[in-house]
């Protein structure tokens, strides 16, 4: 029986996934839970098979004492995620007993977000299981091990208690998605044995994929509606939310100051393959999944950069990497890897808590200053492009880089994820799209002009603070100076510091792009030229 687990000692171990199609059609904005239905308003309680019927009984009678059907105002509140191992808790360790050995490994963990959110509830269920495909969450569909479909758990549990969040991560598992599994497995394979990257083998078909993905997440999700219809509830009885998946690879571990090394610290990715992640396939996956929510009238959360700055190997990583666990002969020794730690669901319970509490349809959850903990920005974010009046010319992450001190360049605007920026105004950061832990940055902290402009670690330091004033940005720390391209008799030109004035080099259009064809999404043109 599923149920809110008893606490044990902690232990600690992730997963992760790679990405297009983008069908942004508006949801209507939420402005908190509605009011409570009459009884009387609700459609009917539909009967369940008679063997799901005796597990809802027995679980009633665990609750409440006795096995009938309550009102929904006369049940105990319920949370509730569903999905694959992205969710369930895989790689955190604490495992509820009989989910992690030979004949069931959905990996469930004491430790999962749903037990750590600040929402309030009786009963907390975490229903999800490591493998997970969509079609598993479909009541009457497919099962795993020798356990009910997740989607006749909800039935069950929906009956029994007053369900107010279905929390929802799938979509990377199964014929015709992403299928992450194999994915990931083929490319820590090749790096560990050297034998090329796996990037090559996945990149011309990834859209193909992610289409799979976001139509069979939709098929999950519609289901799922008619799963708390048919147990007797209204749509404003409970929330459903769909969350994408973070990205677990960085092309840029070596700027981690406190790098722990390439086999001691799981890093076994070619840093080829962690760009191809980083910057298309996990990217494209979210666009499908925003794509899914929307067209089902879901909630939705983008997570998708939710771990830039703590991936695998990063600073204060919020990832598991490669792992292989000693006692186990089998396939199952490994599966633990690129998942979300003991930190990672702990950064997803604050996204899930203060994106309850927002009563947002959308919104995404980043970190944004290497702190270690989610922040819920209300709506998508959209990157833009800083466009220079006399050039023409675009701010450009040289090389399609995001190591610490990457120039930024002049260069012909092309919508590349290094050309987007995002500015965050209550913290007066410029964010690159290719990683949010990378922000415009006063070299060395020097507010003073001929200082160059390059992108570093996010930290919040008053020389990554800016202003924009009219059509010129400056540093917040200080307005007498602007960011412009320099001279070109200086080579090609690049951000710097100088005197404000009236040159046309320090004025800026930051807008919106619209690129039929941007570069990086491509058969390879999303590996930087620091990459190797």
């Amino acid at each position: 029986m599923l149920g809110t687990p008893t606490r044990r000692e902690r232990t600690t171990r992730r997963r992760a996934v790679a990405v297009l199609s983008a069908a942004a059609l508006a949801l209507p904005m939420l402005v908190g839970p509605a009011a409570p239905a009459a009884a009387a308003d609700r459609p009917a309680v539909q009967p369940l098979p008679t063997a799901l019927e005796s597990v809802r009984a027995a679980e009633a009678t665990a609750l409440y004492g006795s096995p009938e059907l309550r009102p929904l105002e006369q049940r105990r509140t319920a949370l509730v995620t569903m999905g694959d191992s992205e969710i369930s808790g895989e790689g955190v360790g604490n495992y509820v007993p009989g989910t992690h050995q030979d004949g069931n490994w959905c990996d469930r963990s004491y430790d999962q977000a749903v037990f750590r959110t600040g929402i309030p509830a009786d009963e907390k269920y975490n229903l999800a299981c490591s493998g997970a495909t969509p079609w598993n969450l479909i009541a009457g569909g497919p099962t795993q091990h020798n356990e009910l479909n997740q989607g006749d758990y909800l039935a069950i549990k929906a009956r029994n208690t007053h369900i107010k969040l279905i929390w929802v991560v799938v979509g990377a598992n199964g014929d015709g998605t992403i299928q992450f599994g194999p994915v990931a497995t083929d490319c820590a394979i090749r790096r560990v044995f050297l034998q090329g990257a796996c990037w090559p083998t996945y990149t011309d078909q990834w859209t193909i994929r992610t289409d799979g993905s976001r139509a069979a997440v939709e098929d999950a999700l519609n289901s799922i509606r008619q799963t708390m219809t048919s147990a007797g509830y209204l749509r404003s009885d409970y929330e459903l939310v769909l969350m994408s998946y973070p990205s677990p690879g960085s092309p840029d571990v070596e700027d981690n100051p406190n790098f722990p090394g390439w086999y001691s610290g799981g890093c076994l990715l070619y840093l080829a393959d962690a760009a191809f992640a980083r910057n298309k396939a996990v990217p494209l996956f979210e666009s499908a999944l925003r794509a899914a929510a929307t067209n089902t009238g879901t909630r939705y959360l983008d997570a998708s950069r939710l771990f830039h700055g703590h991936e695998v190997c990063t600073d204060n990583t919020s990832v598991r990497g490669l792992y292989i666990e000693i006692g186990i002969w089998d396939e199952n020794a490994a599966r633990q890897s690129f998942h979300p730690n003991y930190r990672g669901h702990g950064m997803f319970a604050q996204c899930m808590t203060q994106f309850w509490n927002s009563g947002q349809a959308r919104a995404t959850c980043v970190d944004p200053a290497s702190t270690g903990q989610g922040a819920l920005i209300n709506g998508l974010l959209e990157f833009k492009q800083l466009r220079n009046v006399a050039t023409g010319t675009c701010v450009d992450g040289k090389g399609y880089d995001s190591r610490n001190n990457t120039v930024q360049q002049s260069y012909g605007c092309h919508g590349g994820r290094n050309q987007g920026f995002w500015y965050d105004p209550a913290r007066q950061s410029l964010h690159s799209e290719l990683s949010h832990d990378r922000c415009l940055d006063v070299t060395g902290g020097s507010l003073t002009a001929n200082t160059t402009v390059n992108t570093y670690d996010c930290n919040g330091g008053l020389n990554q603070k800016f202003v924009f004033a009219g059509n010129q940005l400056k540093p917040a720390g200080a307005t007498n100076l602007c960011v412009g391209f320099d001279s070109p008799l200086l080579g090609t030109p690049r951000l710097r510091l100088a005197t404000c004035s009236t040159s046309t080099r320090q004025q800026w259009s930051f807008e919106s792009r619209s690129y039929a064809n941007p570069v990086g999404y491509g058969h390879s043109d999303f590996i930087g030229s620091r990459v190797y």
